[in-house]
C-alpha cells in the first residue's frame, strides 16, 4: 500500500520551534509561560512511544516528538531537566548538561545552543510559539496514528474490533492532551455551584444522583453523584454481583435510565439469568436446571417481556484494559446521552494496559486501574460502580466485619474512591438449623467523601440471587420475609401474605 500519508512531510514549524526556545531562554516568564502549554504534551509523547516500544505495538518511527527537529527536542529535554533541579538554564549550564548527557554531538556541538541562547525573541509571543508548536505535534501525532490503523485494516491480520479498539485508544490520547490544565478563577465557576444548590433547593432533601430505590441507601447518599467512583467491596460468596445487579435492575426498570455493566467473571447469559431470578423471583439453581414449574415458568416468561425494553448494556469481555473500558465507555456514552451508571465487575480482573517486563508490581496495577476508573467518572460525568474483592484479613476476625484496610492489593482503591460500601451479612455456622434464604445484611458505608458513614439494612435473599429493601419491622433477626409481585411470599413455607417494598 502506497504511504501517501507520511511519503508528504509531516507538519512542523522550525520558525516557531527555534523561537519559543529562545524566548524561554530569554525571560524567567517566558519560560513559566512556555512550560505550562508544552511540558504536558512533551510528557504525553515521550510516554506513548515508551509504551509503544515496550509493548511492541508501533514502530519507533512511528511515533513523534513535541519538536520535530530533533537538536531543539534535545535541548528542551535540557531545559526540563535544569529546571527540575532549580538551575537556571543559559548558554553555561546547557553546554555542561549537555556534555553530561552525551547528547552534544547530536545537538550540534557549543554553535548550535549558542545559535538559540543569543537569537532574537519576543517574550511576550512566547504562548503564540508554544501553541504552534504544540498544534504541530498533534497533527503529526494524528497522522502517525491514522496512518497505521490504516495500515492495519489493509494487512487483515487483527480482527476489526481490535483495530478500532486501538483507534479509539488512540484519538482518545489525543484529544486529551489538546487540553492544558491550568487555575480556573473562583468567579468564573460560582455560576455552576449556583446552579447546583438551586437544584439541590428543588429537591429538597430528595435524592440529588442516581436513584438506587433503596430508599434508607438513598437517604445517606442522596444517590449515586455523577463523577463518583463508588467501590463495592465483600469477600467471595457474600454477594457482590448481586447487590450490583440489583441496582441495576431498579435503575433500569423504574428510573428508566439506561446502565452499562462490564462482566469480567460472568459471562452475559449468566448475568441475564441473575436478572430474570431477582425479576421473576423465580429460583436460580431451578432456572439453571430447568426444573421449574408451569407457575415458575409463566413468571420467567412474562419476566422476559419486561425485561426486553430496559435499557441494559453488558460487555462480557474478558481482561479488559482501563484503556478499553474507557473507549467502549464512550461509545455507550454517545449512544445513550442519559446514562446513569456504569459497573465494573470487578476491578481486580481488569489489566493496568502496561506491558509484561515494565517493572510494575500488581499493587501499582492496581493503583492505576483505580485512578483510571475515576478519571472515566469525572470525564463521564456518570458514577462508576466498581467491585472490588477483600483480603482475607476480615475472616480472622471474630465479627467479620469488614475494614477499608481489607481492600484487596491496593491501599490506591480507598484514595480514590469517593464512596466505599462493604457487604455483611452473618453465615450461620454448619451445625445451625437457621434458615439462610432470606437473611438480614447490611450496605456499611465505611467511606463517603461528601456524606456520612454509617449501616443500612437490607436483605438478602439468596434463593433469587438478589437484595431488597429491608422494611419489615417484624421479621425475626437475621432474616426477612419478601413478597412475589402478587405480594404473596412464594417460598416452601406457604403462601402468607406480606407487604410488597
Amino acid at each position: 500500500m502506497a504511504d501517501t500519508a507520511v511519503s508528504r512531510s509531516l507538519p512542523f514549524s522550525p520558525e516557531a520551534e527555534r523561537s519559543v526556545l529562545a524566548a524561554m531562554l530569554h525571560d524567567r516568564r517566558a519560560m513559566i509561560a512556555g512550560l505550562e502549554v508544552l511540558r504536558e504534551q512533551d510528557e504525553t509523547t515521550k510516554r506513548e512511544a515508551l509504551e509503544s516500544r515496550g509493548k511492541g505495538e508501533r514502530d519507533p518511527s512511528r511515533t513523534t516528538t513535541l519538536f520535530f527537529h530533533t537538536p531543539y527536542q534535545l535541548i528542551f529535554d535540557l531545559i526540563i531537566d535544569l529546571e527540575q533541579r532549580g538551575k537556571s538554564p543559559d548558554f553555561t549550564t546547557l553546554l555542561d548538561e549537555a556534555r553530561s548527557k552525551g547528547t552534544l554531538e547530536k545537538i550540534g556541538g557549543p554553535s548550535a545552543i549558542f545559535d538559540i541562547v543569543s537569537g532574537a525573541a519576543t517574550g511576550s509571543n512566547v504562548r503564540e510559539y508554544a501553541e504552534i508548536v504544540k498544534e504541530k505535534s498533534l497533527k503529526r501525532r494524528l497522522i502517525l496514528s491514522t496512518n497505521e490503523i490504516l495500515e492495519k485494516a489493509y494487512e487483515d491480520r487483527d480482527n476489526a474490533e481490535t483495530i478500532l479498539d486501538r483507534a479509539e485508544r488512540d484519538l482518545h490520547s489525543i484529544s486529551d492532551s489538546r487540553q492544558s490544565g491550568s487555575f480556573t478563577r473562583i468567579s468564573d465557576m460560582l455560576h455552576q455551584v449556583q446552579d447546583a444548590l438551586n437544584e439541590a433547593y428543588k429537591k429538597k432533601g430528595l435524592v440529588t444522583g442516581v436513584a438506587t430505590h433503596f430508599p434508607q441507601l438513598d437517604e445517606m447518599t442522596s444517590g449515586l453523584q455523577k463523577t463518583d467512583l463508588i467501590i463495592l467491596a465483600a469477600r467471595p460468596s457474600i454477594g457482590k454481583t448481586a447487590f450490583a445487579l440489583s441496582l441495576v435492575e431498579r435503575i433500569a426498570s423504574v428510573s428508566k435510565l439506561p446502565v452499562g455493566v462490564f462482566s469480567l467473571e460472568m459471562s452475559a447469559v449468566q448475568v441475564i439469568q441473575r436478572l430474570i431470578c431477582s425479576m421473576a423471583k423465580v429460583d436460580l439453581k431451578r432456572l439453571r436446571s430447568g426444573c421449574m414449574s408451569t407457575r415458575e415458568s409463566t413468571k420467567v416468561f412474562n419476566t422476559l417481556g419486561r425485561m426486553f425494553p430496559l435499557p441494559i448494556y453488558i460487555d462480557d469481555s474478558p481482561g479488559l484494559s482501563i484503556s478499553s473500558v474507557r473507549a467502549r465507555a464512550l461509545r455507550l456514552k454517545h449512544k445513550e446521552p442519559d446514562l446513569a451508571l456504569l459497573v465494573v465487575d470487578y476491578l481486580q480482573l481488569m489489566e493496568a494496559g502496561t506491558h509484561r517486563g515494565s517493572g510494575r508490581n500488581r499493587q501499582e496495577e492496581v493503583s492505576a486501574i483505580s485512578r483510571g476508573l475515576k478519571g472515566l467518572a469525572r470525564e463521564l460525568g456518570v458514577p462508576v460502580l466498581a467491585i472490588s474483592q477483600l483480603s482475607r484479613g476480615v475472616e480472622s476476625r471474630e465479627d467479620n466485619m469488614p475494614r477499608l484496610s481489607d481492600l484487596r492489593e491496593s491501599g490506591a482503591i480507598e484514595q480514590d474512591a469517593d464512596v466505599v460500601m462493604f457487604i455483611h451479612r452473618k453465615r450461620p455456622a454448619r451445625d445451625s438449623e437457621e434458615d439462610e434464604e432470606n437473611v438480614a445484611a447490611e450496605i456499611i458505608i465505611g467511606k463517603q467523601r461528601n456524606g456520612p458513614v454509617g449501616n443500612v439494612p437490607v436483605a438478602f435473599i439468596s434463593r433469587y440471587a438478589s437484595f431488597q429493601p429491608f422494611s419489615s419491622e417484624d421479621a425475626p433477626p437475621g432474616h426477612y420475609q419478601t413478597a412475589d409481585d402478587e405480594g404473596v411470599y412464594d417460598g416452601d413455607y406457604g403462601a402468607e401474605e406480606v407487604t410488597p417494598f
